[in-house]
């Protein structure tokens, strides 16, 4: 092909690339598959964009060069173990809104191989023992004795979901009302050694994004940590957003007697947690944004390929919490385990480890206990954050409140949350 005819494949491709490997990762796991299926996407769409007439409709044709190569990947996969076609076409969810058909598949694919093949010949083709024995070409108790320990070596890997009965939600409103100021604080740092944790709540909004699932925050603003703000949210059905499984949470605010409703789209997967989309009214428009757009990812974009957090958090050295008090942070975005902390919240005591994030000049700090819950959030700005909006640095607008320093910049504290967890 000529040069005009790879100038002007590159100049359409390369603003969606981005979009493209956000697509790709949501949809595939495993980052090195996902890169491969792009490295197909792009050759199919090079291929093919010679037989495209117009050129205006380039996102959603590559887009849907990409959900098919997704197929494709998984009917690969499935061929491997004798899958049927039909149950990989559309995908399944399991009542957390999650994609079931991906976790089986991923977790098939840690078996060894004779573990996958008999499983599926069993549990999904229907076939009976004896005609798997004659299929194998192995005898009948061979086949009894693999099916057992398939199963058990499959359970064990399973990234298994506790199934909530209907109605019941895994963390339950209290509707105590939260306290007009914030309650007696206390952060201490202990020496036990740290915990991993299973952390699934979404970034700023602890929430598990798990359809059934509500919590309620709220809002201590310095310099007089008084309440401010109360946010009410609540998973309520499954959703699929450009392709991608999530779930639909409502989302009411209620700042200073202000009250505004939207609604989120948020995804929980094996292993991250992420923001999928919003939608929301702004005067007489109504707004929607998504992962797509590569504006919205400057609010809701985070982790590598932007697919969000890591939901198994484990220190990982990226950041450091020095002896004098500052913070070392080796590279940006971070989520890192920093320290042990038995946190006093009121007569409540919490044992925790801090996780610290870091994006675009907001600094967070989690205390997490080890059942995965956000006990407290604390916000931070950097010394100069949004100065063209606020039209002062931080230090001026809130001398009095505490600063902590993450490689040499100033981070001032700006709120506290609690949630419903902690009443």
């Amino acid at each position: 092909m000529n040069n005009k005819f790879s100038a002007e494949f590159e100049k359409l491709c390369l603003p969606y690339l981005n979009m493209l490997k956000r697509y790709l990762f949501h949809k595939i796991s495993n980052y090195s598959d996902a890169e491969d299926v792009l490295q197909d996407v792009l050759l199919a769409a090079y291929k093919g964009f010679g037989k495209l007439k117009d050129k205006g409709i380039f996102k959603s044709w590559v887009i849907g060069i990409a959900s098919y190569k997704c197929v494709d990947y998984y009917k690969a996969k499935a061929k491997k173990l004798e899958i049927p076609i039909d149950e990989i076409n559309e995908p399944a969810f399991d009542n957390h809104g999650i994609e079931t058909t991906i976790l089986v598949n991923d977790t098939l694919n840690l078996l060894r191989d004779k573990e996958k093949q008999i499983l599926y010949l069993f549990y999904i083709i229907g076939y009976n023992q004896k005609d798997i024995a004659i299929k194998l070409n192995i005898p009948l108790g061979t086949v009894k004795s693999r099916i057992s320990a398939a199963k058990e070596n499959f359970k064990t890997l399973y990234p298994y979901l506790p199934q909530a009965k209907k109605g019941e939600i895994t963390m339950s409103l209290k509707n105590k009302e939260f306290p007009k100021v914030m309650p007696e604080l206390k952060i201490e740092k202990v020496n036990d050694p740290l915990f991993n944790v299973k952390y699934e709540e979404i970034s700023g909004w602890l929430l598990i994004p798990r359809v059934g699932e509500r919590s309620r925050f709220a809002f201590y603003d310095d310099p007089d940590q008084r309440l401010t703000g109360v946010n009410k949210m609540e998973c309520v059905r499954e959703a699929v957003i450009h392709g991608i499984p999530c779930v639909q949470v409502d989302v009411e605010e209620t700042e200073d007697g202000e009250i505004t409703k939207h609604t989120k789209f948020m995804r929980l997967s094996e292993t991250h947690v992420s923001y999928v989309a919003e939608m929301r009214v702004k005067g007489n428009s109504f707004y929607f944004g998504s992962f797509y757009d590569d504006e919205w990812l400057t609010r809701y974009g985070a982790g590598q390929n932007n697919i969000g957090r890591e939901i198994h958090q484990e220190a990982k050295g990226v950041a450091v919490l020095n002896g004098d008090g500052t913070i070392t942070v080796s590279k940006e975005e971070c989520a890192d385990i920093i320290g042990r902390y038995e946190v006093k919240i009121g007569s409540r005591y919490f044992d925790t480890v801090a996780i610290l994030e870091i994006r675009e000049g907001i600094m967070t700090i989690l205390y997490v206990d080890q059942n995965g819950r956000t006990v407290l959030f604390r916000r931070y700005n950097r010394l100069n954050w949004q100065i063209d909006r606020y039209k002062a640095l931080w230090t001026e607008k809130l001398p009095n409140s505490e600063i902590l320093t993450v490689n040499n910049d100033k981070y001032v504290h700006w709120y506290d949350c609690i949630s419903d967890y902690v009443l």
